[in-house]
């Protein structure tokens, strides 16, 4: 996966007709295409830029000059520590398989193999997830109600929705530290973007990329957003606590759906009372503004976002964090 910058109004069009609902991509064809639609009082947009969850069809790929770098974008396959203990590692799933197993999921079962007259035996909790996922794509995609829907209750899907919140939490969210720490490579890419358009700014120099997107997957973003610190709970996703995590903030099916996407917009404050007021930056999550874990407001100086994040920015090494352990431990004992 990748990205491609400085696109034309051609390029910007092609990329407003795939997602006409975020706000860095404006129709009108005036260029900047993206000022309408984001505004902050006395600043204009310097950068917005965004990562996208989407496929790269061959006719957008035609259009638009992509650089794929999957070092960068699909860093979990370059993480051997990932790979190794946690992708690759049956027992790392071990919540999620005792959940299938589990009384909610005992429930789900025999209810399913009642409606459909077979034996328990030969269902299992992949085949009913299996039956699920499908009633959800052709309802999410096609705004069909598949027949399969109709095997499920509301309360049926509660108990398959934790079961796939329990494995992106296991193993793309805030179960193993790996899981997150190895996104760490894209997170200091994003603001080494930022910084060299302030340092442009600083210097009166045209922006070199005034638009920059970046284009991944769930597996992508889902650890981003885990090192950053959004959606945690105070109690982890275990198979023991589905009831009591009925009000949980970490709801992959809300924070990665189909199209997602998060955008960072950085903006110029020509008339800011201090000079660290004058760059400011606007978080957006699937189209919407994210408030900052720092101060719970949806705009933030740049220089106190760095300071909030200077840990990641200064001390978290890609090939550091995700080097295998040279002596003998267990995968448990090292994750």
């Amino acid at each position: 996966m990748g990205g491609w910058k400085n696109p034309s109004l051609r390029e910007l069009s092609e990329a407003s007709g795939m997602f006409p609902a975020l706000p860095v991509f404006e129709r009108d064809p005036a260029p900047p295409p993206w000022g309408h639609s984001l505004s902050l009082g006395g600043c204009h947009v310097l950068v917005p830029l965004g990562m996208v969850l989407l496929p790269l069809t061959p006719t957008f790929l035609s259009e638009v000059e992509v650089e794929v770098n999957d070092s960068l974008m699909r860093f979990f396959d370059h993480c051997a520590k990932f790979v190794v203990l946690v992708e690759e590692n049956d027992t790392a799933m071990g919540q999620v398989n005792a959940f299938k197993e589990g009384p909610e999921m005992k429930k789900v079962l025999e209810k399913v193999a009642s409606a459909l007259c077979l034996p328990m035996e030969e269902l299992n909790a992949d085949l009913v997830q299996v039956a699920f996922l499908t009633c959800s794509y052709e309802l999410a995609i096609k705004n069909v109600t598949s027949p399969w829907c109709s095997l499920f209750s509301e309360e049926d899907a509660k108990v398959l929705e934790y079961l796939n919140d329990l494995k992106q939490y296991w193993k793309r969210g805030y179960g193993y530290d790996i899981n997150s720490r190895s996104s760490c490579i894209l997170f200091q890419d994003i603001f080494q973007h930022l910084d060299k358009a302030v340092e442009e700014s600083k210097s009166s120099k045209p922006i070199s990329s005034p638009l920059i997107v970046q284009v991944g997957h769930a597996e992508t973003l889902q650890p981003l957003l885990a090192l950053m610190g959004y959606f945690k709970d105070k109690e982890p996703l275990l198979a023991t606590n589905f009831a009591r995590q009925e009000q949980r903030k970490f709801r992959s099916g809300r924070i990665v759906p189909y199209a997602a996407n998060l955008v960072f917009v950085l903006y110029h404050c020509d008339h800011a009372n201090a000079s660290q007021h004058e760059y400011q930056v606007q978080l957006l999550l699937n189209e919407r503004l994210l408030p900052f874990l720092h101060s719970n407001e949806t705009t933030s100086t740049y220089t106190d976002l760095k300071d909030y994040y200077k840990d990641i920015l200064e001390n978290c090494h890609f090939k550091e964090e995700c080097e295998l352990p040279q002596h003998n431990v267990t995968a448990v004992d090292e994750l």
